[in-house]
């Protein structure tokens, strides 16, 4: 008897002791699901909104820097407003197929076995005829012409003997050789103009200030100038003494037309996205023919294509393209094949990884 009465007191204390626990805990949940005074008194203060970034940006300067400005918080430089462009796919396909631009590789990534294999254009043989260093002394115009014009070392010279393979033009590291407007004969089809460089060059003040006025007179004056290239360095885009030049070729009504040299000193993802902005650029202006050139006279990349504007502006393609564009169908052709070869087996290479 007794020690069933001690087991019974035993039994009923720990069941009061659990029925205490379970009222404690039920108490204090209230309590933590109800507010207190002070909490109910305390105002309540919101973090203000976060103003959401935009996630994608067009591809103009202009338009990113509208956008930017918006925000007052954030300021961007014109480096990383060109970093946040996007690039044109088609722009991209184009520089692979013709191997503008510097690419890295990745230590795992496969070479290439096939390129593009572009029928040759060939320009006839120049020779220098004449040079001009005042008005009077221009040559009579005769003959289909193509100015070369650009910023100092940007490399006229280069260009235009590259293009004809040739060596007539002179060459030099220093800008600045070109000190007069120099004319090349080619074959008595068409005439190429080399003229001086603006901006920075080794030469005297006054040489250099009479170097645009003499330009300006050869571009009001010649009636058989069929267009002026604008060389552009791929590095630096359009700049000041760009947009004064081009200022002056508006005025008097030539045609010009943009092309970017030194294309393999510059990676090929900041290539597309300068080809852009300076296809943006030919908008501004009736007398800016649309299409931007890009070559390498290194490489001698893109070569062709400028080569081909010339005879087209000259009336020539009949005479030095018969054949051409059959040729470069047929190798398109090959190439997209070979392409389409090489994402097959990379996708297969990269699923047998995974």
């Amino acid at each position: 008897m007794f020690n069933c009465g001690v087991r019974l007191a035993h039994s009923g204390a720990g069941a009061g002791a659990r029925a205490i626990s379970i009222a404690t805990a039920r108490a204090m949940d209230t309590a933590a699901k109800t507010p207190s005074t002070a909490a109910e008194t305390r105002p309540q203060t919101r973090l203000p909104r976060k103003t959401k970034q935009p996630s994608k940006f067009s591809t103009s300067i202009d338009t990113l820097r509208s956008v930017v400005e918006q925000q007052a918080s954030v300021k961007l430089s014109n480096r990383q407003l060109f970093a946040r462009l996007q690039v044109d796919p088609k722009t991209m396909d184009r520089l692979d197929m013709l191997s503008l631009g510097s690419q890295k590789r990745g230590r795992f990534e496969r070479k290439r076995w096939f390129r593009y294999n572009e029928p040759e254009v060939k320009l006839p043989h120049i020779v220098f005829f004449a040079g001009a260093q005042k008005e009077s002394s221009f040559p009579a115009a005769t003959l289909p012409e193509i100015g070369f014009v650009g910023r100092s070392n940007v490399g006229k010279s280069t260009l235009i003997n590259q293009i004809c393979g040739s060596s007539a033009a002179r060459v030099s590291d220093k800008p600045g050789m070109t000190q007069q407007i120099n004319f090349y004969t080619a074959h008595s089809d068409f005439h190429l103009v080399d003229m001086p460089g603006y901006g920075f060059a080794f030469a005297k003040d006054e040489e250099r200030q009479a170097w645009l006025p003499l330009i300006e007179s050869f571009v009001r004056s010649r009636k058989t100038l069929r267009r002026v290239m604008v060389l552009l360095d791929a590095r630096h885009g359009i700049k000041v003494n760009d947009r004064e030049f081009v200022a002056l070729l508006d005025r008097t009504g030539i045609k010009y037309q943009f092309v970017l040299t030194k294309c393999d000193l510059v990676h090929r993802d900041d290539l597309a996205k300068r080809h852009k902005l300076v296809s943006e650029e030919t908008e501004k202006s009736r007398n800016c023919i649309p299409r931007v050139m890009m070559v390498s006279a290194r490489h001698s990349a893109g070569l062709n294509d400028l080569r081909k504007e010339i005879l087209h502006t000259c009336s020539l393609g009949q005479k030095y393209l018969a054949d051409h564009k059959k040729k470069e169908a047929i190798a398109q052709t090959e190439y997209m094949e070979q392409l389409k070869i090489y994402k097959d087996t990379a996708r297969a290479k990269k699923r047998r990884q995974n």
